[in-house]
């Protein structure tokens, strides 16, 4: 982790991880050339996460924000140090997208999102203020008991990474890292009820995903700092 302070603090809850695998060829036009994948087993993955947002708030701000979001990922390698590279964030808060876009040059968009409960299940909806075609539907679920994905595992290589990648001012590749507990998967009932986001990539249907619930994080994130490729 890194030696200076951290930034900002908030909660990740009522997540669900989808994970599909992938060619590489079909994700790797989508990178900067100097961020390679990472794969697993020869393979890549793309994620699509949707959670709530709670008690964000930078260090010092007496106010926080709650919000909805959905991010679409892929997993990168940088320096021999595993990380996550977003497609798109959609989030339910234009000032969290303002400050997130300036202040860490992340690919956020103004969303009108919710996570509410629907049952026995949570259902999540999110549609892009300024591109609709850009929507998220799904339902999803708790089904198992809780886990902590061992080290080596799948599971543990999709989920357990604390820092993100992209490209900052100048051109810059940027490293911005998080910190929190080990995730408390969970496996997970999904219906995916209508997604577009893929598309994004030029990806059609995708099949049934590998999917995982998590209820709650507490999560502390620190400011971007640049990197070379080694």
């Amino acid at each position: 982790m890194v030696d200076f302070p951290w930034i900002m603090q908030m909660e990740w809850r009522d997540l669900v991880f989808l994970h599909w695998p992938l060619p590489a060829a079909s994700l790797t036009p989508f990178l900067p050339g100097r961020v390679p994948l990472d794969l697993w087993q020869g393979e890549a993955w793309l994620g699509l996460v949707t959670f709530d947002v709670t008690g964000f708030r930078p260090r010092g701000v007496p106010f926080a924000l709650d919000f909805a979001q959905v991010n679409l990922r892929t997993y990168v390698r940088v320096n021999g140090g595993a990380g996550i590279w977003t497609f798109s964030l959609d989030a339910a808060n234009a000032l969290a997208v303002l400050g997130a876009r300036l202040g860490f040059c992340l690919p956020y968009f103004t969303a009108r999102a919710s996570l509410r409960p629907e049952g026995d299940a949570l259902a999540f909806q999110s549609v892009r203020r300024r591109h609709p075609a850009c929507r998220c539907r799904l339902h999803y679920r708790p089904t198992g008991e809780v886990f902590r994905a061992q080290p080596g595992t799948l599971e543990h290589w999709l989920t357990e990474r604390r820092s993100l990648f992209t490209v900052g001012w100048g051109g810059a590749l940027w490293r911005e890292d998080v910190q929190h507990e080990a995730w408390p998967l969970q496996a997970a009932e999904v219906q995916v009820v209508d997604c577009t986001l893929p598309g994004q990539l030029g990806l059609g249907a995708l099949g049934s995903p590998l999917a995982h619930y998590a209820r709650v994080v507490h999560v502390k994130g620190w400011p971007p700092r640049s990197v070379k490729r080694g």
